[in-house]
Order: C-alpha cells, then structure tokens, then sequence
C-alpha cells in the first residue's frame, strides 16, 4: 500500500477522484461548543486507513491508540491519544481584538474566529490539522472537471514537440503560493510546491520538455490593479506561451460577476495584442469563509459562487482560453468536509491539500484524457 512522507509532485497531482486511494488527505480537529470531537468525514468513506500523520508527514498517529475508524467509514479521535485539538474557547472568541493577527471578526459582528496561516516561523490553524492516508470503494462522485484541450493546441503542441514554453501565473495571494508548504516565503515539511509550479513542473516531467515558470501574482490585489498598463507589462514581458489568469477571491467581496468577467476580458486584450499566440486557463477560487470579516458585521464571501459562469462565458467567447472550475470541486468537497479541513488559514488561503486540487482540477482541463 502507498503511503507518503514527503512531497513528490507525481503522486500530489495524482487526481483525488481517481482509484481507490487517497493520499495525505487534510482534516481539522477541534472540539464543538459543547466540548464534543465529533467523527470526521473524509472525502470518501474509509474502508482502511494507511496513515494519519501530521500536517508536515513527520509524525505518524497510532490506530486505536490515537484514532479509530467507525461503522461508517469515519474518523474518530481518541481523547487519551496525542492527536493536537483545538479546543471551542480558543477558537469561537468573546471579542475581537484588532491588535492580534491570528483573529478575524465574526461576520454576525459578535466577538471574533480564530484565524492564523503557516509561516515560517508558525503553524498558524495548521497545527490542528491531520493527513489521512486511506482506501474507499471507488466512486465518480468528484471526476466532474471537463477536460478542454482542444482549447490548448498551441500550447500542447509546444510540449509534444519538447520545445521550450513559457508559462505566467497572474493572480492574487492564493497564486503566489499561500500558503502551500513549500512555497518560497515558508519552505517546512512536507514542502508541497504552489498549485501553479505542481502544474508546471508536472508538464515538465510528462511532455519532457523545458517548462518556464514566471509567477506575476501579487498578494491581496484583484482584477482592477491587474489591468493596469504598468502591471500586465510583467506578463507580457515573459512571452507567455499560457498564462494561468487566476483573480477571484479578492475581487468576489467587490465586483459583481459581469464587472470581474470585463476586467479579465481587458487584462487578456492587453496580453493578446503583445502576444497574439498566448493561450489562458481561467482559474475559479475556491470559495472562503462567510463567518469571517475583515469589517464587523460583514462577511468576506459574497460572489464566489457565481464567478465560474462568468469564467465560462469569457471561455465560450475566446479562442484558446478555457476555465478549470476549482470552485465545483470544493463545494461539493464540503456536501462531507468542513470549511476548515481545506483551509490553511481559516480565511480564504487553501492549504497543502487544496493547493494539490487546483493542481488537479487544472490539469485536467488543460490534458483532458491525457492526465494522469
């Protein structure tokens, strides 16, 4: 049986939805307002587990001493284990304090949730998280992401022929690598690399071919900045042969889906009329979470939901351009999970887990039939 302790980009990109086995699968542990672990659902029922480590792969838990699986393919953690839980006071707090990093308000505008990301220097919410390594009875539930690649031609061509290709990731904090592992700003175990670089690196090593990777992406900005003359000038200066185009998640709390869909219409005009040939994989966000605010009595989750229709409506007018829809994939990931097994940050940054979706949920839709 396989099992994993380290990142290897093969097996990361492996799609989830394929097979009989999950890999390093994340879950959040913490007690309820009644002080209750409740079991915990992976993506499918269990039906043996292979591992429950750590978040960083280096410890493994004990079955029966640690955890235990249920009748209904559930994860159980034993209180006399030594599983790290969040307890409900140190998470559901009484009053927001603006001066703590590791808190956001509440969007009902009562008190504040514990929030934190991975840093170098701290785990952040990842310290409550396990790894889960495990078999299921095979299921299409999740293999809902269409594979495009006739939108790719030039870009597949480039890779069959093994000549180099430039790739340019323009995105906001998720694209620029928060908060994988492995990304450069963090680098601790298991050092899982940004959705963007798994996606090169994995066209590297199955086409053979020199895959370049010039990352644009800039923290907490949205589509508004990213049509700025002095900002896409980075983009088209690399001479992208594909441009991973990926802002949502900032721009959801602002512009309604028709004003998001225009500004990305404007930011591919821009790169086209520089680099005729550049061909654009649209990635959706994942979706955030609403009990959060960066403003009392708000909440950061607004149009996530309805930006892959106007992803796919940009997709269906552009030749060579198509949206790998991450979004669908997570809601129907939290129809079992919690919210907080696929965050890194109780915000809206994907963890180590996630960011190997988005790897996967893109391939696809650039590969098709070929992936994997």
């Amino acid at each position: 049986m396989k099992d994993l302790s380290d990142y290897v980009c093969e097996e990361y990109v492996r799609p989830f939805w394929k097979g009989d086995t999950v890999l390093a699968e994340s879950v959040f542990v913490q007690e309820n307002a009644l002080g209750e672990l409740r079991p915990l659902r992976l993506a499918f029922p269990v039906r043996k587990i292979l591992s429950v480590r750590s978040p960083d792969l280096r410890t493994a838990y004990r079955e029966n001493r640690d955890y235990r699986v249920n009748e209904y393919g559930e994860l159980e953690i034993l209180r006399e284990g030594k599983i790290p839980r969040l307890l409900w006071k140190d998470y559901r707090l009484p009053a927001f304090d603006a001066a703590r990093d590791d808190q956001m308000a509440s969007a009902d505008a009562l008190g504040a949730w514990r929030t934190g990301d991975l840093f170098a220097d701290r785990e952040g919410m990842r310290a409550w998280q396990l790894a889960v390594s495990y078999t299921h009875a095979e299921s299409g539930i999740y293999d809902i992401t269409q594979g495009k690649s006739e939108k790719f031609p030039r870009l597949l061509g480039l890779l069959r022929e093994k000549r180099p290709v430039t790739v340019v990731s323009y995105g906001d904090s998720i694209t620029y690598g928060w908060a994988a592992s492995g990304m450069q700003d963090i680098g601790k175990p298991p050092h899982c690399r940004p959705y963007a670089q798994m996606i090169v690196d994995a066209l590297a090593e199955k086409y053979g071919a020199p895959v370049g990777h010039v990352n644009c992406s800039v923290s907490g900005k949205c589509t508004d900045w990213a049509e700025l003359d002095e900002n896409v000038a980075g983009v088209i200066g690399a001479k992208p042969d594909l441009v991973i185009l990926a802002f949502g998640m900032n721009d959801a709390g602002v512009f309604r889906p028709e004003v998001f869909a225009e500004k990305l219409r404007g930011i591919m005009r821009k790169i086209r009329n520089a680099c005729p040939h550049t061909e654009f994989l649209l990635i959706s966000p994942i979706l955030p979470n609403p009990l959060v605010a960066f403003t009392a009595g708000s909440s950061i989750r607004r149009y996530h939901r309805e930006y892959p229709r106007a992803l796919l409506a940009v997709e269906r007018e552009t030749e060579g351009a198509a949206c790998a829809n991450v979004t669908a994939v997570h809601e129907l990931l939290l129809e079992r999970k919690s919210l907080q097994d696929t965050l890194s940050n109780n915000v809206n940054h994907p963890n180590d887990f996630m960011h190997r979706v988005y790897a996967q949920v893109a391939l696809k839709t650039l590969l098709g039939d070929a992936f994997a």
